[in-house]
């Protein structure tokens, strides 16, 4: 069994009751359930809760279906499958606009922490873009997603790239396999489902965190474009929730987080030149960045 695997141990819980795990053969089993969380090879484990998340009544009926799909699939080795996100399947727009991301986010996960000795956790963390990129900066990155599919085409990517210190859970980002436990989170492209959604998403996330955690989450501002909202343009978010600062605001309060420091990120401009630092003022942002603590009181 994977070293790195049993260096990791510590951070996970079971996702039922919050108890610790320990290995046991090819599987993690929980010290309080008896739960069996089977492995896959040493760096891919299966910690689903026992039953879907109860979601809010606002959720869309499409978003719920999807969800209960996602959660009863049966994992397996796709050789050739795609996921969300991947580059392989994405135009060369935006191909571009997600590199930009990666680049501005990459200084707001890094800072503080001590070289290769921290852990980053990416929660709904899809065809890997920031895992891949982040993973030589931390002792471990954690890739967790709900899908099958996503999970194997991260998973055939690493070994491609002989990345060892990446591991993928399948998790429920309602319910994670996390207390307290991380230092360093991503959460991003996903708080777009509304109100109900996201904020039982961000509650989850919060408590994932250490007292001295981070966790880096974005929103998306559609509407940052004054054409769309003149109907100059097309609406193209396709039913995602586009959010005012206000609201964000309002949904990190919400979740208890201690700070929350906001970062504009415009996608149109390519970070660091000229012209991204002229039209970065003067452009409403296209995502909503902020990097939150975690609570103190989570050390009790």
């Amino acid at each position: 069994m994977s070293k790195n695997l049993r260096a990791i141990l510590d951070l996970l819980s079971c996702p039922d009751d919050g108890q610790p795990l320990r290995l046991a053969n090819t599987q993690l089993a929980c010290n309080g359930c008896g739960r069996a969380f089977p492995l896959h090879g040493e760096s891919l484990v299966e910690l689903l809760p026992s039953r879907p998340a109860p979601l809010p009544a606002l959720v869309s009926a499409e978003y719920r279906n999807a969800y209960l799909m996602l959660f009863e699939q049966q994992f397996q080795e796709y050789n050739t499958c795609v996921a969300w996100g991947a580059e392989e399947a994405a135009t060369a727009s935006w191909i571009r606009k997600r590199r930009r991301q990666v680049l501005v986010v990459q200084p707001l996960v890094i800072e503080g922490t001590a070289p290769n000795a921290s852990v980053l956790c990416d929660i709904a963390a899809g065809a890997g873009h920031y895992t891949f990129a982040y993973g030589p900066y931390f002792h471990a990155v954690l890739h967790c997603d709900l899908s099958a599919q996503n999970l194997s085409y991260a998973w055939r990517k690493a070994r491609e790239r002989n990345l060892n210190n990446i591991f993928f859970l399948r998790i429920d980002y309602f319910q994670p396999p996390f207390r307290n436990s991380l230092d360093r989170l991503l959460c991003l492209d996903t708080l777009i489902r509304g109100e109900q959604h996201d904020s039982m998403l961000l509650k989850s996330i919060a408590g994932c965190l250490k007292p001295t955690g981070r966790a880096v989450v974005d929103f998306h501002n559609w509407w940052h474009n004054p054409l769309r909202r003149l109907g100059i343009l097309p609406e193209n978010f396709h039913g995602n929730r586009s959010y005012r600062r206000s609201e964000t605001r309002k949904l990190l309060y919400e979740a208890a987080f201690q700070e929350a420091t906001l970062f504009r990120f415009v996608q149109e401009f390519d970070p660091g030149t000229r012209l991204e630092r002229i039209c970065s003022r003067a452009v409403p942002s296209t995502r909503i960045v902020y990097r939150v603590c975690g609570s103190p009181s989570a050390a009790s």
